[in-house]
């Protein structure tokens, strides 16, 4: 009946999907009976003998992969063991144990045993056995012997000639396996010859049963691995009995027939099965591994295919027709999506959301979301040269001494400047005499004049030089700012009669559109720019050599002062010391200031010019501490530091004071205070990704968020949970998607993009971190909640 109901619709065109899914059916349909048929007329030539051989070839090579790993999962364990046994904790120093003297020794080993278990999924218990006080230490517990059997079995295990080996259930050994068959042994003897404990490995029962499990591709059939003289290893499952017949009749069998590497057809209870068996050495000792399949499961189908050809050619047909339906909504799923999702949008019309050609509807939310990211983008433009104009004042100012040059390079190219292989110019223009302008202007219009200035100097200079070749900033307290770039090529001569073009020319129009007095500063040359800031400051001290008299002039900073003289102190070491003290850098303080002393004393000789710039410098360093929050009266008591610093005469007495007495005791309180502060970040962050674990969450949104940096808050991370960003987060997520698993029935990709993981990805993260996929750990739980009810 919904055959017939899905036909019905679906030729009336009313199956609830668009033409462009009926088309793909149509044609999904037609491919699909092709290869049908093809493999209807192969399969009836194909005879049950070749497919007999086929299967145990088959069984063979599967075997010897499942053989190859589980041989490396019992190798890791022989590894890790062998590992372990070389660490410290279990050294010779463990001969003497002494559980109530030594508590700091028993709880590293407590850990080092908890780690050791954690380390591999095999592990079931690890147990650590000290002869001498007859000791057995787990990562829960320290328990001594005390029956006779016990002691004796865990004695003998130091008795035998190899250091690592393993005990099988055949050994009758009482070491406390608690269910588990196989124990991994390794002696300790530290240094000496003769051994003072073992390490014990327990390997899971169940873990092993599953790990045994996969040699066997069906379901009826069974795997297991006997020793040597045909003496179980692995157990057998508890909850077949079959199985459990199966294997004592098949280890009985392969002692007689006395070949460990074959495979052959052997029937059992009515049923053949196909046998086949691999050997593999452990620590000199040989495993046989056994693999059972059921033949009929495997030959029926074909004899089926060969008698009734013609019914099943007819069923596949349907198959294929209904296999072609659902291949076909697989890959329309994503285009129904898309279609529900603008449907869905408040801005599509109804006229749309009716229309029934899918392609139609994406292309015209194509065009109207193109329209939008116009729009943005225009907007974007718009506010440009604000951003732009706030990044070059922080850059002039001093305010970017933390970025690299490569970095400060990165953001101009981003905002459009050409900064390859140029040289910077900097013009101050100062603007004087409003008062003498007979009320043009009042008290007021300062900022207003200076943005007129700013427009005509930016037109003046675009008419000679490219746009990505120069920045007006407004400084709007009177004074423009214009940085020049010029090709590295260009010489100093050429640059400098240029400036002076530029600057007459500027002088006349803005006296004649103005009419104000005008004062132009012309900078040295700066090659980097990170030292952009210091050719301001220099231009700015070089306007205090204006002349009052003078109605207009043009100072040039490198003919400012006689030769061999300069502006003494060094503003842009002072920059430096000033921005790392900001940052809390102890150590790259500490040099800067070093420098700063090491170019006062080569620039001026005399001791009350070092010491006047040194003062200068200390007045800066207690400025700073104020912007950044901290009162220097709470950080040096009833200290007078001008008073300390005037007894000071000489230059190394100057630098270890401002080491001491200075720099360390703010860096002091500057950390307190953001470890402080740090913690509280951690704290915040860590509650939200309990609450939004589901979403998508970095380090990126967090620094956004909390207004600080991607590597500060990876770093603290790190130091207050002791786990970085991302494993805390991977954390949280399992855990909320290991109760989906087990208290609901949601599908599994549901349960992925719930707790914000991407269904490929989940899967390979959750086996990494548990050992098991999705839906086998869903299984083993349910399972075990229902043999416990």
């Amino acid at each position: 009946m919904k055959t017939a109901s899905f036909i019905r619709s679906f030729i009336s065109g009313k199956a609830n999907k668009g033409h462009l899914y009926r088309k793909s059916l149509l044609f999904v349909v037609f491919v699909a009976c092709i290869p049908t048929a093809v493999i209807g007329i192969s399969s009836y030539f194909v005879g049950s003998k070749n497919i007999e051989h086929e299967v145990n070839r088959t069984h063979q090579l599967q075997l010897k992969k499942e053989i190859q790993r589980i041989d490396e999962s019992f190798s890791q364990l022989e590894l890790s063991l062998t590992q372990w046994s070389q660490s410290p904790a279990f050294g010779s120093k463990l001969r003497n144990l002494d559980t109530v003297q030594q508590y700091a020794d028993i709880q590293d080993l407590y850990k080092s045993i908890l780690t050791l278990k954690a380390s591999n999924p095999l592990i079931d218990k690890v147990t650590l056995y000290v002869e001498g006080p007859s000791l057995i230490i787990t990562d829960e517990m320290t328990e001594r012997l005390t029956e006779a059997k016990e002691k004796n079995d865990f004695a003998s295990l130091l008795q035998t000639k190899a250091s690592v080996f393993w005990t099988l259930p055949s050994m009758d050994l009482q070491l406390k396996q608690n269910g588990s068959s196989l124990v991994l042994v390794h002696t300790l003897s530290g240094q000496g010859i003769k051994p003072f404990g073992a390490l014990l490995l327990y390997v899971n029962p169940r873990k092993l049963e599953s790990l045994i499990k996969n040699a066997s591709s069906e379901e009826k059939g069974t795997s297991f691995i006997v020793s040597g003289d045909y003496r179980s290893i692995t157990p057998s499952p508890s909850d077949n009995r079959a199985s459990q017949e199966l294997q004592t009749t098949l280890s009985g069998q392969l002692a007689s027939r006395n070949n460990n590497e074959s495979t052959f057809i052997y029937d059992f209870q009515g049923e053949a099965y196909s046998i086949s068996t691999g050997v593999s050495n452990r620590l000199g000792y040989p495993w046989i591994y056994v693999s059972a399949t059921p033949m009929s499961n495997l030959t029926a189908p074909v004899v089926l295919i060969s008698r009734l050809m013609i019914g099943i050619s007819l069923i596949v047909l349907l198959l294929a027709l209904l296999l072609s339906w659902f291949a076909s909504n697989k890959l329309y799923k994503p285009i129904q999506r898309i279609v529900r999702l603008i449907q869905s949008d408040n801005v599509t019309t109804a006229a749309d959301r009716d229309s029934g050609d899918e392609i139609e509807l994406i292309e015209k939310k194509w065009q109207y979301v193109t329209r939008e990211s116009q729009v943005l983008h225009e907007r974007l433009d718009r506010a440009l040269p604000a951003l732009k104009e706030g990044f070059m004042l922080q850059l002039v100012q001093g305010h970017l001494q933390g970025l690299s040059e490569n970095e400060v390079l990165d953001q101009m190219n981003q905002y459009g400047w050409d900064v390859e292989g140029k040289v910077f110019r900097m013009m101050l223009i100062q603007l004087h005499g409003l008062s003498n302008l007979d009320g043009r202007f009042v008290d007021g219009d300062e900022q207003l004049v200076t943005f007129a200035a700013g427009n005509i100097i930016e037109e003046i200079v675009g008419q000679r030089v490219d746009a990505a070749g120069f920045s007006v900033i407004n400084f709007r307290d009177l004074t423009v700012g214009l940085l020049v770039f010029f090709p590295d090529t260009v010489s100093g001569e050429s640059m400098k009669r240029d400036l002076y073009h530029l600057s007459n020319e500027m002088l006349q129009s803005l006296k004649q559109l103005l009419k104000v007095s005008v004062t132009i500063s012309l900078s040295k040359a700066a090659r980097s720019l990170v030292h952009i800031s210091h050719t301001l400051n220099e231009s700015r001290q070089a306007l205090r050599y204006r002349s009052i008299e003078a109605e207009h002039a043009i100072i040039d900073t490198e003919e400012l002062l006689p030769e061999g003289q300069g502006i003494v102190y060094p503003f842009d070491l002072e920059n430096e010391i000033l921005q790392t003290l900001r940052l809390g850098m102890l150590t790259e303080t500490d040099g800067n200031i070093q420098m700063f002393l090491i170019e006062l004393q080569k620039q001026a000789v005399k001791e009350g010019s070092v010491k006047q710039g040194m003062q200068q410098l200390l007045g800066s360093m207690l400025h700073v501490m104020l912007q950044t929050g901290f009162n220097p009266e709470n950080i040096f008591p009833g200290v007078n530091l001008y008073e300390q610093f005037a007894k000071l005469r000489e230059p190394k007495e100057m630098h270890q004071w401002f080491k001491d007495k200075v720099v360390t005791p703010y860096v002091t309180e500057l950390v307190q205070v953001q470890d402080f502060y740090i913690k509280q970040l951690i704290t915040k962050v860590a509650d939200t990704i309990h609450r939004e674990y589901m979403n998508d969450l970095s380090l990126e949104y967090f620094a956004d968020l909390y207004g600080t940096s991607t590597v500060k808050l990876s770093s603290g991370f790190k130091q207050i949970m002791s786990v970085n960003f991302i494993d805390y987060l991977t954390k949280i997520r399992i855990g909320h998607i290991k109760e989906l698993l087990v208290t609901t029935d949601m599908k599994i990709n549901d349960i992925a993009l719930a707790c914000g993981y991407q269904p490929t990805y989940f899967n390979r993260i959750f086996k990494k971190h548990e050992g098991v996929t999705a839906s086998e750990y869903r299984d083993t739980h349910k399972n075990a909640a229902n043999a416990s009810s």
